[in-house]
């Protein structure tokens, strides 16, 4: 059971036309995804932001995180910026199997961790079991 990815990436010749029509376009920070037994955790490294830049919406299957647009870094003149700290939004899929009335989020150290509980009958039904051989 996986927590499946809807990809927020440009497409082939996306950067071609956004490079030609000078178009910013969002970049995804890096992220992890972690089954445990109990729960699905995902990890996002957003350094530099604090907890009310960010926005989650579960909206039927479909988890959003968008972190808003941060204006204050777009003034200075940098003759070169790899920290990126403005907008990003990526999606989820979510399977049934999620408590979605239980999922919590905390931004702490540069991280925004999301926990998505799994229902307790599915916890139960993916208990490992050993069968003796006879």
């Amino acid at each position: 059971m996986n927590i499946i990815n809807r990809t927020n990436y440009p497409l082939i010749f996306d950067d071609f036309i956004n490079d030609f029509f000078k178009v910013n376009h969002m970049s995804i920070p890096p992220h992890n995804i972690k089954e445990t037994e109990n729960d699905f955790q995902i990890e996002f490294s957003v350094p530099g932001s604090n907890k009310n830049d960010f926005e989650i919406e579960i909206d039927s299957d479909n988890l959003k995180i968008t972190k808003k647009k941060d204006e204050s870094n777009s003034i200075n003149n940098y003759s070169r910026q790899e920290f990126k700290y403005g907008f990003f939004e990526k999606s989820f899929f979510l399977p049934d199997s999620i408590d979605q009335n239980r999922v919590t989020s905390k931004y702490d150290n540069g991280i925004l961790k999301i926990v998505l509980p799994k229902k307790s009958e599915v916890i139960i039904k993916n208990k490992k079991k050993f069968i003796n051989v006879k």
